[in-house]
């Protein structure tokens, strides 16, 4: 469901923050906006404005003295208002041009290519062979979200047990056939619906944390997508 649009010093405080706390896993204060960002605004100002998107469920404070990060709603409007699907580094392209232009099976390199590019959880089921590949496990684990053992454990039991986000990505195909679907619950999801001649219906899925890059996954998706469809 579409969001009532923010205004745009609202929007670009969002953006910085999603976009900051992505890279960095730290909460974004006010101080790191007003000395990264050429808002033309006060620092109360942006204080106020952080507090209004606090109230109105896009951001969080996880301390008193922290600064924010995004909620899911935060996360979603950014992904419906804020995200620009691009070319993905000139890397991956060369890899996925490489591996698309051979004869035969492609699916367990290819997979493994985009989950070393993205550094997160990689999956591609084939709904004719009922087959996983799945690939990045112990490199995913490895950021500071998955130091709390609890949570560690439910995103091992996720990637064990992928067959309802499967479905739901195959349900939901035909909204916008040529887009990633995204879903951000206790962990981010990136995924791509193909339909190929020689290989029929597959799924590609990248996993991570909630706080995972998904422009860059969305990005490297679609063109995957686009690259299998036309070579």
């Amino acid at each position: 469901m579409p969001f009532m649009k923010l205004n745009e010093r609202s929007e670009n405080i969002l953006d910085f923050i999603v976009r900051d706390y992505v890279r960095t896993a730290f909460p974004v204060s006010s101080e790191r906006i007003n000395k990264k960002v050429s808002l033309g605004v006060s620092p109360a100002t942006i204080r106020n404005t952080m507090l209004e998107l606090d109230k109105g469920g896009f951001l969080e404070q996880l301390h008193t003295s922290a600064g924010r990060i995004p909620t899911d709603k935060g996360y979603r409007y950014f992904i419906q208002n804020l995200m620009r699907l691009k070319e993905p580094q000139a890397d991956i392209r060369r890899s996925m041009d490489e591996i698309f232009s051979r004869s035969g099976e492609i699916f367990e390199e290819l997979n493994s290519a985009v989950s070393r590019h993205l550094r997160l959880f990689s999956a591609i089921f084939l709904e004719n062979e009922n087959r996983f590949f799945k690939h990045g496990l112990s490199e995913v684990l490895k950021e500071p979200e998955f130091m709390e053992q609890g949570r560690a454990v439910n995103f091992v039991d996720l990637t064990e047990h992928l067959e309802n986000m499967v479905s739901g990505i195959f349900q939901r195909k035909n909204k916008n056939y040529n887009e990633p679907d995204f879903i951000i619950e206790e962990f981010g999801m990136a995924g791509m619906f193909f339909e190929d001649e020689d290989w029929g219906r597959f799924v590609m899925i990248s996993l991570g944390p909630r706080r995972m890059n998904y422009e860059k996954a969305g990005s490297v998706l679609k063109y995957a997508k686009r690259q299998k469809q036309y070579g």
